[in-house]
């Protein structure tokens, strides 16, 4: 499994108490640190964040639009406005590709069936002057298009490729 594509979404605040059957939960106590971090002493805690296998809590949050594994953003649509974003190959901070990566613009591509232009800056070393010299690249920043599987026609459910 690609696990930067393994999400989990609970329905419920406190998803270890309040969504597991009552009759399972003995169960999930006893399993529950072969999938997850162990919580019980801070200590330990630091430790498991960084052990390979464990499903971790990345970000929490409200809302999630994911239009690929590297291509995602997750927020709080509340009074705090806490905004996660991950485009691959795309710049981001100090104010680059911003009016592309926010909520509406991924929302935008999903609903639209669009893609988003960005625009990455920077250095690179010419060849013929031996200089550094600045660049300005424009490329795809937000793609409705998706490689992996086949979108469906409501532009969110997808199933395997009949390849």
């Amino acid at each position: 499994m690609d696990t930067d594509s393994a999400y989990i979404a609970f329905s419920c605040g406190n998803p270890f108490q309040d969504c597991i059957k009552p009759e399972l939960r003995d169960h999930f106590k006893q399993h529950k640190y072969d999938w997850f971090p162990r919580d019980y002493n801070k200590e330990v805690a630091k430790f498991d964040r960084r052990t390979p296998g464990l499903f971790k809590d990345e970000w929490p949050g409200d809302a999630m639009v994911s239009l690929s594994s590297k291509t995602y953003i997750c927020y709080l649509p509340d009074e705090s406005y806490r905004v996660k974003v991950s485009a691959k190959s795309v710049q981001q901070g100090r104010g680059r590709n911003e009016d592309v990566l926010n909520p509406d613009g991924f929302e935008t591509v999903v609903r639209d069936r669009i893609t988003l232009q960005g625009t990455n800056k920077g250095f690179r070393l010419s060849k013929e002057s031996k200089s550094i010299i600045p660049y300005t690249q424009t490329k795809s920043a937000l793609s409705y298009f998706y490689d992996k599987r086949q979108v469906l026609s409501n532009g969110i459910s997808t199933i395997p490729l009949n390849i």
